[in-house]
């Protein structure tokens, strides 16, 4: 099982793939609140981007996230590394998501 810095670590994944400048244009309207769920430490991170930009990363919940991912911990970063394919890894059961299927299609991109 992953510590909460790891989490943090890999979440920062993320804020590194939009600076590639494909997707920094890609995203560029694109504004959302995901929570990252983790059952295996009990715990959950928010990931706020603006713009295209990570803004933040922080352990919480939102009331209404407009992306909700839930995985175990070493799942997420194995997808967050090219480790697992998101898809397979839905398809297995070993994440679920919630949202409008345009933000989560879009999500993928940045897995």
């Amino acid at each position: 099982m992953a510590t909460r810095g790891d989490i943090v670590k890999n979440l920062e994944i993320i804020k590194e793939r939009l600076q590639n400048p494909a997707l920094k244009e890609r995203f560029s309207n694109f504004t959302k609140n995901l929570q990252f769920n983790f059952p295996d430490m009990n715990t959950s991170y928010i990931v706020r981007i603006e713009n295209g930009e990570v803004k933040s990363i922080s352990e919480g919940e939102l009331e209404n996230p407009d992306i909700q991912v839930t995985a175990d911990s070493d799942v997420l970063i194995d997808i967050l590394n090219k480790k697992l394919n998101p898809m397979k890894a839905y398809t297995m059961g070993k994440l679920k998501a919630k949202g409008k299927l345009t933000d989560l299609l879009k999500l993928q991109k940045l897995m």
